[in-house]
């Protein structure tokens, strides 16, 4: 077989293999067509054409030489959300397209992106073989498929080899958006994107979000709260922190229209909650089955508790800061 024809091959293998699995959590998305997704990634190249390396770990394969920032840039963002939500969406460009609507995920351990906006701005998938992945920190059964953009823009601050996952189905991101009044943006930016900038500034109270691609982040420490190691869980942007006086990891969500997301079987009141010097009192669990979220059993910050700050993600210094507004 050739080339082409190996790659066509997989991704209708693929495609049959996902079908199989759907579920009524899906019922909204239409899944491409054997030709579609052929058409689509018949035209896949290896990672190594575009001077990136895969490296295998244990939370799955890691891409050296993706998302490539030019020295010294920064870009800042206003949220593009409804004054009600303090979801950090936000506008990026694609090479040759307008402005797109991109929501910053830090729970999603990668990068997603609607079929119709990879056909539009020229995606090219990545394989044989084919880097396909099941989203972890919600509950969707459609996978999606490796994809590398030539450029992402942040206004003056380009990301060159954007790696991007390509949701095999028509429409809208579904379940990846968790909010109806988000269902209009085609991109999620997740942590494998934040982790490529030194840091990224989440400045809640002032709706703008903060991109370094080289300059290191000195809190301010008349505003400094506190100074939490970074951490991973599955690949997602995490803390440690105490549980009523327990230790216990905490996956941060700035998405999650919650203040805690903890697997219990009802609403509960948490008492306190300690992130380095952060102290969270008297919060409102939401059980994560009602919530459909992938890793129930992992608790999680949501932004109806971090809205109140600038939250730092310093993935070169591996830490994250919590500071009071200016």
């Amino acid at each position: 077989m050739t080339y082409i024809s190996n790659v066509r091959a997989y991704f209708c293998l693929s495609l049959l293999l996902f079908s199989g699995c759907a579920t009524n959590r899906s019922k909204q998305a239409e899944p491409l067509s054997s030709r579609e997704l052929s058409d689509f990634f018949g035209r896949a190249q290896d990672p190594r054409s575009f001077w990136i390396t895969v490296y295998e770990t244990e939370d799955g394969p890691r891409f050296a030489g993706a998302h490539r920032l030019h020295t010294g840039k920064f870009a800042e963002r206003s949220f593009e959300s409804r004054r009600k939500s303090d979801a950090p969406l936000i506008s990026v460009f694609f090479r040759g397209q307008n402005e797109q609507l991109a929501l910053l995920d830090t729970s999603s351990r990668a990068s997603w992106m609607t079929y119709e906006l990879a056909i539009a701005t020229g995606m090219i998938a990545l394989g044989p073989p084919a880097y396909r992945l099941y989203p972890t920190h919600v509950n969707d059964p459609i996978p999606g498929y490796l994809s590398v953009a030539s450029r992402l823009s942040l206004g003056d601050l380009h990301i060159e080899n954007a790696l991007l996952y390509v949701k095999a189905a028509k429409g809208n991101l579904h379940s990846l958006m968790r909010d109806r009044d988000r269902v209009r943006a085609p991109v999620v930016l997740g942590a494998d994107f934040i982790r490529a900038f030194y840091y990224v500034q989440i400045d809640f109270p002032n709706r703008v979000v903060r991109f370094s691609s080289t300059e290191a982040y000195t809190p301010n420490p008349d505003r400094l709260i506190a100074t939490a190691p970074l951490r991973e869980i599955n690949a997602s942007i995490a803390v440690s922190g105490l549980l009523n006086g327990e230790e216990t990891p905490f996956l941060l969500d700035s998405v999650g229209d919650f203040e805690l997301a903890l697997p219990v079987e009802k609403p509960t009141t948490v008492r306190q909650i300690i992130l380095g010097d952060l102290v969270l009192r008297h919060l409102t669990a939401t059980p994560s089955s009602a919530l459909d979220l992938g890793m129930p059993a992992i608790p999680r910050i949501g932004i109806k508790a971090l809205n109140k700050f600038i939250v730092t993600f310093d993935a070169h210094e591996k830490n994250i800061y919590f500071e009071r507004p200016q």
